[in-house]
Parts: structure tokens; C-alpha cells; sequence
């Protein structure tokens, strides 16, 4: 009986370690929803207007920089922003930034840069290989898109982030709530 109480005993042992080593590689889920998130995601979204007025720069480039207090710290490293510029002649279309359009030797390329509590949209023209940039010389409207909570890498494997009516189903964002009109 006390050799069998030892082989039970040297057994437990053995795997008693290879438990606690499941359980510490093993991670625990919530519930996951029919879109697909695992967790509660904040969105909030803004509307800017650029005047051709508020551009700088030369035939290298434009930019301009926006002040966007919603880009926190943790929105910086642990979430993510979007960018989209709104074209509001039919069809009325929103362009994700980074955006590139060429036509025959004309390219127009537009990109942004994040940081905390602001952005820079850059604007630049190249025609037949060369920088031509002419400043621009109508209203321009960006929608900014920011989610906490998840990274960009992450998001971009969860929907296309290029198409915002996509962007906007999966976090349920309403087209009027939670947008704010900056001027």
C-alpha cells in the first residue's frame, strides 16, 4: 500500500508543474461579439476644415498642423487614428490618408502625421517627376477617427480601415453623435 501511495504521490508531482504551466500560457477570453471585438471600445470622430488660407510651404509641399486634444498619451501608443478626406462632389467620397491620385504626369499625394494632442496633413504635388506643388485654393474637409483601446495593427486585421462606412459599422459610430465640427 505505501508503494502505491509513492507512485500516486512521484505522479501528482510530475504533473502538478505541467498544470501550472497550462494555466499560465493559457489565456482567458470574455464573451466575443457578433462584430467580432473582444472588449469595449471607445470612437470618438471630428470634423476639420481646412481653409486654403491655412496652408504652409512652397512647391516641395503644403502642410498644416491641427491641434487634436482627443490624441491622449494612451490613444498615442495603445489605439488608433484614422484619417479621411471628405470629397463632396458626386459621388461624394471618403479618401483614407495616406491618399495618392495620379493622372498622366500629375500625382497628388496627401499623408498625415499623428502626435499627442495634434497632427500635420501634408499636401504635395509632383508633375513629370518634379515637385509642383500649387497651394491649395479651396475649403478642404478631414474627418479624424479615433479609437481607444486598439492598435492600428490590430484594427487592420479586424476591417478594412480604408473604407470608413466600414470603420464606422463595426464601433457603431452615428453619423451626427460624437462628431465634432471644428472650424
Amino acid at each position: 500500500m505505501k508503494t502505491n501511495r509513492l507512485l500516486l504521490t512521484g505522479r501528482v508531482t510530475r504533473i502538478l508543474p505541467l498544470l501550472a504551466l497550462m494555466l499560465v500560457f493559457v489565456q482567458c477570453r470574455g464573451p466575443r461579439g457578433d462584430d467580432g471585438l473582444d472588449g469595449i471600445y471607445y470612437t470618438s470622430t471630428a470634423l476639420y476644415d481646412i481653409n486654403a488660407t491655412d496652408w504652409s510651404g512652397d512647391a516641395n509641399g503644403y502642410w498644416v498642423t491641427i491641434d487634436v486634444p482627443e490624441i491622449t498619451e494612451d490613444i498615442y501608443y495603445g489605439g488608433a487614428v484614422l484619417v479621411y478626406r471628405l470629397i463632396e462632389t458626386n459621388p461624394k467620397s471618403q479618401n483614407m490618408l495616406p491618399y495618392t491620385w495620379v493622372d498622366n504626369g500629375l500625382t497628388i499625394y496627401m499623408d498625415y502625421d499623428a502626435y499627442v494632442g495634434s497632427m500635420d496633413i501634408l499636401y504635395k504635388e509632383i508633375y513629370n517627376g518634379a515637385n509642383d506643388t500649387n497651394a491649395p485654393e479651396s475649403l478642404m474637409s478631414f474627418k479624424v477617427v479615433i479609437i481607444e483601446g486598439i492598435q492600428l495593427a490590430a484594427l487592420k486585421n479586424m476591417v478594412d480601415v480604408s473604407d470608413y462606412n466600414a470603420v464606422s459599422k463595426l464601433f457603431n459610430i452615428d453619423k451626427n453623435s460624437g462628431t465634432v465640427v471644428v472650424k
